[in-house]
């Protein structure tokens, strides 16, 4: 199966017109005792289809706390986020939980992958949530072949090194044709050469599959592999 077939293609199949994903004046609040902590403080931007885009900030800007609201993970007090034009700020659990597996792949710093199952399993867990085309073992090999694990479909995590579990969980996170695909700090437990590895193939994996990549970091370095940046700092964009 070759890329063509595999690939996400999301400015094909999103909504015409529509961005990848818009925050319209996102804030989030949260109680301290008798008084409210805001986290967020109005957040506007918007990311275009195909962008690799990092949003960066130190700890305590916010970063993790918008990361998750863009991810349906957590919802904001006031604003909206839109994602291929439909607002998931008002949706039930079960209308995000259809969502996140249709439209949004997660990468975590950990990995997250399950350590009974093998790399080819682990890529297979999401095609069985939901409606996906094409049978899922014939797509996890596609995808690993992508990223360069065709070799290595049978090993458990504990077999991979920390950059082969990190490309697995990217592949996972490719393999339901996603939107977009957000990373938090994706490159934080590895090495400086593994690190760079896997942005070097975030990059590759962008241009060939046309996907969004959001990528959250607190390293300018890291940053500087993406095409933009947004920057938070206590709570705001930065300009």
């Amino acid at each position: 199966m070759g890329t063509e077939t595999i690939s996400s293609r999301a400015g094909a199949e999103s909504v015409r017109g529509t961005y990848a994903l818009e925050a319209i004046d996102v804030t989030k609040s949260l109680p301290l005792g008798r008084e409210r902590i805001d986290i967020l403080k109005g957040i506007s931007f918007t990311i275009n289809h195909g962008e690799f885009v990092a949003i960066v900030g130190p700890s305590g800007s916010g970063k993790s706390t918008l990361l998750g609201i863009i991810a349906g993970l957590d919802v904001p007090s006031t604003g909206k986020v839109l994602i291929d034009g439909v607002d998931i700020t008002k949706m039930s659990e079960g209308q995000l939980a259809s969502v996140r597996n249709s439209k949004i792949g997660m990468v975590y710093q950990a990995f997250n992958l399950i350590p009974t199952l093998t790399a080819q399993e682990n890529v297979e867990a999401p095609l069985y949530v939901g409606k996906h085309d094409g049978r899922p073992s014939e797509r996890a090999k596609a995808m690993l072949d992508l990223v360069g694990l065709g070799h290595r479909l049978r090993n458990r995590p504990n077999q991979l090194s920390g950059g082969e579990q990190q490309r697995v969980a990217i592949a996972r996170a490719l393999v339901t044709r996603p939107a977009m695909v957000i990373m938090d700090e994706p490159t934080g437990n590895l090495d400086k050469a593994n690190g760079d590895r896997v942005l070097e193939m975030i990059r590759d994996l962008q241009s060939q599959t046309g996907t969004t990549f959001i990528i959250a970091t607190h390293d300018p370095n890291v940053a500087q592999a993406a095409q933009r940046s947004i920057r938070i700092v206590d709570g705001r964009i930065a300009i």
